[in-house]
């Protein structure tokens, strides 16, 4: 800009440019711009100090090469200054190049809308530089003059190597620009593959001890009884637990207590054949598959094991003592399913630690603890909803670099008469097995629409409302017509409404799950993938679902700070999110470390203990009000509280 504009001059006569001084304009030029750029744009935020510093630089740069260009310009006689004007071109270029850096800065991040204020930007940025440049041209007078000084460029030499200067720039850009785009796609398709590979193994092994989860025991279990009752052959169902953990746990805390697992899972591996298949369930309980095993292959390899368990273990400088109870049930003696089997297995290994613990059994059918749902249950959890014992909690969901609140989300409880507050984990499933569910989450759905019409009324009209779908409730054909029926009745806005819905649910039936999440997304109701990436599925078919929000998992969130694979794997889902203009939530966030974490990596909103617990609606208000006290405020009445160690969501 500054070289046409020099060639746009209209002089008596032809002008001449000194070549060196001409050179030297340009490199003053890039290297204050780009020692300007790089002290501003590295790095996550920009501090006053190298916003300053960095605008000094670049506004130097650009007054000097402005002048210095004008220097070299070869008139017989010498340039007459206005210093006025020179020093409102110095004003402008320190305001403009400011402003440049600033804008430079914040608009480095693909958000929504950032093309449109890229172009407003240049558009500004550009205006700018032309005042600063015109009116540096405007306090320079020339004598009258009939000739230039010999030498130097020529003007058209000048405008040729301007024309050829910016076309190889313009070229230059363009191959580095789609260099760099096909560098970030294959970046971005390798994070996918390796994401999806690590998903994969979450889905399929325990992350403490590297052994099968309980879905790939299950799969595995499947295959070993339908080659079972192919082959005819006996296989064995073996349910171990270590004696007396939460005394370890309780005295030398919970690293210990992992460590042990670890070592408890190493010893037992050794004594395996590659047959065999252990997997954690979960805490301290162990399932064993053992394919055509019969009781004597059974006594040696439960008698060895447990002998190996018993032998102390050196840990963390302590020294420990341990055994395990082992429960056993056979194939086909004991049962021809896996639940009956599992169940047996259970209940031998329970009948062991009624014994005494520290020691094997197999199934005997006076060992059966198994008991059937109680009728009186389901009788109170069938009138519960019309005695209107049903209630929403509600937990808040703050903005991440704002740290105020933009929602809550509706979580159900049942006041029992008896039994106090329950959480969902204790009654949903019943409620799903008769059917209940549909009309409670009904009502679930109106209680949530009208008590987010009340914090309108009260003031509060940016908040936010989600709640979770339940995989039965997202099969209701008119899902759809119940909830824009009740956004209708209580008059608000559907963007205000956010669906939460499980991965696994919404690729369960994924015609009929992208038909539905289309019509919501339509209606203007946000789509959250919720607990996303806790099962294993295909990351690419987000670009197929109509989702606007990602909600990750509070297991990842946990292990950030000491697992570096969990920090990279949500830093990964951030950054896919953004691609694809899809807002961030965690939860489960419990310490200011991991909430200064997911800030410093993008996260949109933010939901946890560390903020607040669910509370009913009466105690919201306290909620408000302990915002701006130093102390920790107890709402008044709250008698239950909610268990640390169980997130339960509301599927209704």
């Amino acid at each position: 800009m500054h070289f046409i504009g020099m060639l746009s001059m209209k002089m008596p006569m032809i002008m001449s440019y000194h070549l060196w001084l001409t050179l030297a304009s340009l490199g003053v030029a890039v290297l204050a711009a780009t020692l300007a750029i790089n002290i501003a744009v590295h790095g996550r935020s920009l501090s006053p100090f190298r916003l300053i510093f960095s605008t000094l630089i670049l506004s130097a740069g650009v007054v000097s090469m402005h002048y210095v260009g004008m220097a070299a310009l070869m008139p017989e006689g010498s340039i007459i200054w206005d210093r006025q004007k020179v020093m409102l071109s110095v004003l402008i270029a320190v305001i403009a190049s400011g402003v440049a850096l600033w804008l430079a800065f914040h608009l480095r991040d693909k958000r929504k809308g950032v093309f449109i204020n890229r172009i407003a930007a240049a558009l500004v940025m550009g205006a700018a530089i032309c005042a600063m440049h015109y009116t540096g041209m405007s306090a320079a007078h020339f004598h009258e003059m009939e000739h230039t000084l010999p030498g130097g460029i020529s003007e058209q030499g000048l405008s040729i190597w301007v024309s050829v200067t910016t076309l190889s720039l313009l070229g230059i850009m363009l191959i580095i620009s789609l260099v760099d785009s096909h560098w970030r796609t294959s970046r971005l398709t390798d994070n996918l593959h390796q994401l999806n590979r690590q998903l994969e193994l979450q889905a399929r092994f325990d992350a403490l001890t590297g052994l099968a989860n309980r879905h790939q025991m299950d799969l595995r279990l499947q295959d070993c009884l339908h080659s079972a009752l192919l082959n005819k052959k006996q296989f064995a169902v073996i349910f171990l637990d270590v004696d007396h953990f939460k005394r370890v746990n309780d005295t030398w805390g919970h690293h210990v207590g992992d460590e042990l697992l670890i070592h408890i899972a190493q010893r037992i591996t050794s004594r395996l054949t590659h047959e065999m298949t252990l997997a954690r369930l979960g805490a301290d309980a162990f399932i064993l598959l053992a394919p055509e095993c019969d009781d004597e292959k059974l006594n040696i390899l439960l008698s060895g094991l447990l002998d190996d368990l018993r032998r102390p273990l050196s840990i963390c400088g302590h020294a420990l003592n341990i055994t395990c109870s082992a429960g056993v049930s056979l194939f086909p003696l004991h049962g021809e399913t896996l639940h009956e089997l599992k169940l047996k297995a259970d209940a031998a290994m329970h009948h062991v630690k009624l014994e005494g613990r520290n020691g094997w059994a197999v199934y005997r059918p006076e060992m059966s603890t198994a008991v059937p749902a109680e009728p009186a249950f389901l009788q109170e959890l069938s009138q519960a909803l019309e005695r209107d014992q049903f209630e929403l909690w509600y937990q808040p969901t703050y903005l991440a670099e704002q740290n105020t609140i933009h929602g809550f989300e509706a979580l159900l409880r049942w006041r029992h008469p008896v039994q106090g507050v329950l959480l969902p984990g204790l009654f949903l499933p019943s409620l799903e097995q008769t059917g209940l569910i549909i009309s409670v989450g009904n009502w679930a759905i109106e209680a949530a629409c009208r008590q987010l019409n009340f914090w309108t009324e009260q003031g509060f009209s940016q908040w936010t409302l989600s709640f979770n779908l339940s995989p039965v409730q997202f099969e209701q054909q008119d899902i759809f017509q119940v909830v824009s029926s009740m956004l209708q009745k209580y008059n608000l806005a559907p963007s205000r409404l956010i669906l939460e819905v499980t991965e696994s649910t919404a690729l369960k039936n994924l015609d009929r799950s992208i038909e539905l999440l289309n019509a919501f997304n339509q209606a203007g109701i946000t789509v959250s993938i919720d607990d996303f990436g806790t099962g294993y599925s295909n990351l690419l078919m987000l670009s197929v679902l109509p989702a606007r929000e990602l909600k990750i998992d509070k297991s990842f969130v946990c292990s950030m700070l000491e697992n570096e694979k969990s920090r990279k794997l949500v830093e990964t889902i951030i950054n896919i999110a953004r691609t694809m203009e899809m807002s961030v939530v965690a939860e489960g966030i419990e310490t200011e470390e991991q909430q200064a974490m997911l800030v410093n990596l993008g996260c949109d909103y933010l939901q946890g203990f560390l903020f607040s617990r669910p509370l009913p609606a009466e105690q919201v208000p306290w909620l408000l009000l302990q915002k701006h006290s130093d102390k920790q405020i107890i709402p008044i009445g709250k008698i239950h509280t909610e268990p640390t160690i169980i997130s339960q969501k509301n599927h209704a």
